[in-house]
């Protein structure tokens, strides 16, 4: 198991009202497994994936990583960087550098590794989606796809256990839709990686092994094993 919360609270306040977000939340991901997490706008998906990326914090609750408990920013900067991936609706690509530079900035942040070795993976990953006459453009010479495809290998550049992926699909046509899907599950048959998937649409939900809904600040199980 990658992921086990326990008992996730969130709650926004204001000097009105409270806004209760989460409740009393429980959720497991299992190694290689794809989740979509479905709900309303507003329903709280985004407010999820930031705890579990540990983008955000819970106000109760306890979050377990690979059988380690988060209790701290030291075991948040230690998980982080080295067990997740991010892939977000708009690609997020920095617009002054080129394709390759965009993929080494997440790597440049491990001392350890040698920029050879870091460009040698980022050329690996491009030439597994035919793109490696793409390294030198800038994102802006680039199409709307092939800034998604980008991105997604960016989320692959740290070899992660999970991908945390919000609306990656909301501003991609059907065939480039159809393109990115099959890229999650070629990946994570090769790596073994997992996908939460927050989605509303429902090409996502076909390819996921479970679905789940967010209601009331707790998830439902609507399909697979729970």
């Amino acid at each position: 198991m990658i992921i086990n919360a326990i008992n996730i609270k969130k709650v926004y306040r204001s000097n009105i009202e409270s806004n209760v977000v989460l409740s009393d939340l429980n959720f497991q991901l299992n190694f290689g497994e794809i989740v979509a997490i479905q709900g309303a706008s507003g329903s709280g998906k985004s407010t999820l994936l930031n705890i579990l990326g540990m983008l955000d914090t819970s106000d109760d609750g306890e979050l377990f990583i690979e059988n380690k408990r988060i209790t701290s920013i030291d075991d948040i900067e230690a998980t982080r960087s080295k067990v997740i991936g991010f892939l977000f609706q708009f690609h997020h690509l920095l617009p002054e550098f080129t394709v390759i530079e965009n993929l080494l900035i997440p790597l440049m942040l491990d001392v350890h590794s040698k920029k050879q070795d870091n460009i040698g993976w980022c050329e690996e990953l491009l030439g597994t989606l035919n793109l490696m006459q793409l390294k030198h453009r800038l994102p802006s010479e680039l199409s709307g796809g092939e800034r998604q495809r980008i991105a997604f290998l960016r989320s692959l550049i740290s070899k992660p256990k999970f991908i945390l992926a919000d609306e990656p699909t909301g501003n991609l046509d059907n065939e480039n839709t159809q393109i990115l899907l099959e890229l999650i599950t070629t990946f994570r048959d090769k790596y073994n990686i997992a996908f939460i998937i927050a989605t509303h649409d429902d090409n996502v939900t076909k390819i996921c092994d479970r679905i789940l809904k967010l209601k009331d600040g707790k998830l439902h199980h609507i399909k697979g094993i729970d």
